[in-house]
């Protein structure tokens, strides 16, 4: 898990150091750097979330006596030792769906942070909920998006 954050910081610092310019007092347009810095920062949030499942699989596979089925089944209480007792849980399946429940919320609040802290140092927060506001309802700055996104994606190979 700190392997991920560490690279995704080190990911940051590289788009941070590569695009750095001072937030200045923001225009309501919206300009093309910003938005590519948006998708940039969106690429770092979306490869660290998809790092969540493949960690949490991981650690269901590495735990003996516990595997994905059994997970899938418990997963709808979440780590309430109540609900887990109604599914049926042992004192084992209870304990461990509170450590999967813990590392998944952590998992969640490092992206929050993380996405917070790019959002500030890349965009600006106003830039930031403008352009995510405007991708929603203006079909031509979102072609506009997808467009820097074709190009910036991550290939196969590299990915």
């Amino acid at each position: 898990m700190k392997r991920i954050v560490r690279h995704g910081m080190l990911a940051l610092a590289a788009i941070v150091f590569l695009n750095s310019t001072a937030v200045m007092a923001q225009d309501s347009e919206i300009t093309d750097k910003d938005l590519y810095n948006y998708a940039l920062m969106m690429q770092v949030i979306e490869q660290m979330k998809a790092e969540v499942s493949p960690a949490i699989q991981e650690l269901i596979e590495q735990q003996e006596g516990f595997d994905t089925k059994r997970f899938s089944e418990l997963e709808s209480a979440g780590d309430n030792k109540a609900k887990l007792k109604e599914l049926g849980a042992n004192d084992f399946e209870v304990k461990f769906m509170g450590l999967i429940i813990k590392e998944k919320e952590d998992r969640i609040d490092e992206i929050k942070e993380a996405l917070n802290l790019l959002a500030k140092s890349m965009v600006g927060v106003s830039t930031y909920k403008q352009i995510k506001q405007t991708l929603s309802v203006d079909p031509d700055l979102k072609a506009k998006y997808d467009q820097i996104l074709a190009r910036i994606a991550p290939t196969e190979a590299g990915a």
